[in-house]
């Protein structure tokens, strides 16, 4: 996202084009007048001039959009967090299946719309720690490894649909390994999965204990969140997401509407923060030499055409 040091610099921009297209009217309705002069032969030549009149003009303004646009100061940010950290390494475990797409019981959003946007909402929150994504159905696929970029995940969590597996059940003991897998080697203090699901687990390679007896032994704590009310359209075990947390020494939830899953977000967000042995390092990467670049090219292009095609310069 670009970002700017002076944004008001760019309210110039409206006179100059509001001078340039009043300019630029009268020009033309002067040049139509004298065309219209019996008796005078166009030819070629005096053609291409015509054409090169009439859009010569607009370099100028535009060249002065460009300083002012260079002016304003257009960049990007990146944070960077140190190499040796207290924070946290966190998995999301999405649950994409059928029922989470399709259930109605979030009105006027699914389960899984409302489930990612809340995810934006606590992805946003975690400044100074890294983030991965995984998302299962009757598969578990890696999405975004661990990164603090959160406009990155974020991006990618919006894209996230039943569809991304193609696999249909509810595999919870492939998250968690696949989910372990890229945490066993974190250097960070804290190791957490957030599970969010609605259903029984029913398919996968693995079995939900199992990874929960890896997840302990890679020190990884599981938060699970029961998404959803209990209906008769779909399975649900909940009993087994509170088994699985409280093996891990995480906690497990119950989310039966939007306002109780932004509270669980929150309780989730308060437990696991820890501080950075160094703050994060800010750098930004400034695009106005970008924007000058093309301001003086056209300064050249518009050298070039006056005093060549014109013969003047003024």
């Amino acid at each position: 996202m670009t970002e700017w040091e002076s944004p008001y610099y760019l309210f110039l921009i409206i006179p100059i084009w509001v001078w340039t297209f009043y300019s630029y009217w009268k020009k033309e309705a002067a040049l139509g007048i004298e065309l219209r002069i019996p008796g005078k032969v166009q030819s070629a030549t005096f053609s291409l001039k015509r054409f090169l009149s009439s859009v010569t003009p607009l370099i100028r303004p535009i060249v002065l959009t460009l300083f002012v646009i260079a002016a304003a100061g257009p960049g990007k940010r990146y944070r960077f967090l140190p190499d040796e950290t207290k924070g946290v390494d966190i998995i999301l475990a999405l649950d994409v299946s059928g029922s989470m797409s399709k259930s109605r019981d979030f009105l006027p959003e699914t389960r899984l719309g409302v489930s990612k946007k809340l995810l934006k909402e606590f992805i946003r929150k975690r400044e100074n720690d890294r983030l991965g994504l995984v998302v299962f159905a009757g598969g578990a696929y890696l999405q975004s490894p661990l990164t603090s970029d959160r406009e990155v995940l974020e991006e990618i969590l919006s894209q996230a649909e039943e569809e991304t597996v193609p696999e249909q059940g509810t595999a919870i003991g492939d998250a968690l390994i696949l989910s372990c897998y890229r945490l066993r080697r974190s250097p960070a203090k804290s190791k957490v999965i957030v599970l969010i699901t609605d259903g029984a687990s029913n398919t996968g390679r693995i079995d939900p204990v199992t990874a929960t007896e890896i997840a302990k032994g890679v020190g990884v704590k599981i938060y699970s969140i029961g998404i959803g009310k209990e209906d008769q359209s779909y399975e649900v075990n909940f009993e087994i997401l509170d088994i699985l947390s409280k093996r891990t020494g995480g906690v497990f939830y119950r989310a039966e509407d939007i306002s109780e899953l932004r509270e669980v977000l929150a309780s989730i967000d308060s437990l696991e923060k820890d501080l950075l042995i160094l703050p994060p390092e800010e750098v930004r990467e400034s695009e106005s030499l970008i924007f000058l670049t093309y301001a003086l090219a056209l300064l050249g292009l518009d050298l070039l055409v006056r005093s060549w095609v014109f013969r003047y310069y003024v």
